[in-house]
């Protein structure tokens, strides 16, 4: 196989424009948001519709080159990190958007952002569930491909649990559409929901169709504060158990706050938060409500409770959890975020276990997380690279093995790609489903029989 003749059939399939090979480009494309593997591919292809998909991945099959579907290359496990000699598909110039009011849908295209969608179910008075922290870049296709969740988890779940249908493109260049824009479907094997949060290893999603909700007419926000960490994580459990179901309940410890108070200038106090989001189609009932949430905080050891209903207070009171990762990423020479969930009752478990594992290692290791389904993120910052592999990866295999054995899972919305593949296997074994793996290999070998797509991530 000669690399120019490759190249010259990518360029007369979608368009010498469109195939991107100059070093520097390539250079830009070799990482990911997880910075610890660096690889450069062969060529990017920048796809602007499906009929573009099909044909690379032709091309590719014909010639058994690797592809690695790309959104933003937000993946903090690898999913979206080039393999060398690759073919990196971007597919950020699919951005097409549809809202279909009348049947509560909205058709959206791989390269649109998550909060693009949003924005624009809310010209209607809707709302796209789903709402990954990373919103601005973190793309549909990238989002399905990850089975990705959010701040509104607790109420509405992730991807898997408002998609309605994927249109995917298999190696070889074969479309399927995979359900539809239906709110039931009971028509055999649910292969839809193999292909989301597959990682692009099955094939290539170009466009999902998923459930809009209406937007909420009144939402207050309530932040609590305190001195204890467990306490937080308790009041957490707490506002669950007493049958309360927020918008959102994210999760700070006093790291994360200090360190956001020092780099942005806040004045915040210096104290463990919890943040949680309110919705009401009626203000009288609405403050009722926040009341009763502030209790159950102050029950639980919250040291000073705060409640507002106001758009631009609400905003200001949310600044610590929206900057927490920039914030680490600014202030330490190398940093990572890690991914588990638990069961809500073991979250004061959790937080105290990172606490002892951030002083067996000498290491800063910060907390938040999307606290409300149990989903937790430590936050690892190091003085340099080297320090990964003797500290912050050790760490990090200790907690997340510890969320395994509170019967919890080692990836809540993240997934597995190159940087967790130890640790689902860690999972399958304490499980004792250690043939799961396998029936993953099989079911590969299905879609992607000469294994070109995303070689290396999830399974191998």
């Amino acid at each position: 196989m000669g690399v120019e003749e490759v190249i010259s059939k990518l360029k007369e399939a979608v368009g010498s424009e469109n195939v991107i090979t100059d070093p520097e480009e390539l250079y830009v494309y070799s990482f990911t948001a997880y910075a610890v593997v660096r690889e450069e591919p062969l060529a990017i292809v920048k796809a602007k519709s499906t009929e573009d998909v099909v044909k690379v991945l032709k091309i590719a099959n014909d010639y058994v080159i690797p592809v690695v579907p790309r959104g933003s290359g937000t993946s903090v496990i690898g999913a979206s990190t080039p393999v060398k000699g690759s073919i990196v598909l971007d597919l950020r110039p699919m951005r097409k958007i549809r809202v279909d009011v009348a049947n509560g849908v909205v058709e959206a295209e791989a390269g649109a952002y998550v909060d693009e969608v949003d924005r624009e179910c809310r010209k209607y008075g809707f709302m796209f569930p789903v709402d990954p922290a990373s919103a601005e870049a973190a793309t549909i296709g990238g989002a399905l491909a990850m089975d990705g969740g959010g701040m509104r988890g607790a109420r509405y779940g992730t991807m898997r649990h408002v998609t309605l249908g994927i249109e995917v493109v298999l190696p070889g260049g074969q479309v399927i559409t995979l359900g539809g824009p239906v709110y039931k479907q009971a028509t055999g094997y649910d292969l839809m929901h193999i292909f989301i949060g597959s990682e692009g290893t099955l094939g290539v999603i170009t466009r999902g169709w998923f459930k809009i909700v209406p937007a909420p007419k009144s939402v207050g926000r309530v932040v609590a504060y305190f001195d204890n960490v467990e306490d937080a994580a308790k009041g957490v459990y707490e506002i669950r158990r007493r049958g309360f179901t927020p918008l959102i309940i994210e999760f700070m410890d006093d790291i994360v706050v200090k360190l956001a108070n020092k780099v942005k200038g806040l004045n915040f106090p210096e104290k463990n938060m919890v943040i949680v989001d309110i919705d009401s189609p009626k203000p009288e009932i609405l403050n009722s409500m926040l009341n009763e949430v502030a209790e159950v905080l102050k029950a639980s050891g919250a040291v000073l409770v705060q409640f507002t209903t106001d758009p631009d207070e609400m905003a200001k009171l949310y600044t610590v959890r929206k900057q927490a990762y920039p914030i680490f990423a600014a202030t330490f020479p190398f940093s990572f975020m890690g991914d588990l969930s638990v069961p809500l009752s073991a979250l004061p478990a959790v937080v105290k276990k990172v606490r002892e594992v951030s002083a067996k290692y000498g290491i800063t290791i910060g907390l938040i997380g999307h606290a409300g389904d149990g989903n937790l993120h430590p936050l690892v910052g190091l003085e340099s690279r080297d320090e990964w592999w003797s500290k912050a990866r050790p760490a990090l295999v200790e907690i997340e093995g510890y969320s395994i054995e509170l019967g919890g899972t080692i990836s809540g919305e993240h997934g597995i790609g190159i940087e967790r593949k130890d640790l689902l296997i860690k999972e399958l074994r304490a499980r004792r489903s250690e043939a799961v793996l396998e029936y993953m290999r099989q079911i590969k070998k299905i879609f992607d029989p000469k294994g070109i797509m995303n070689p290396g991530k999830l399974v191998d």
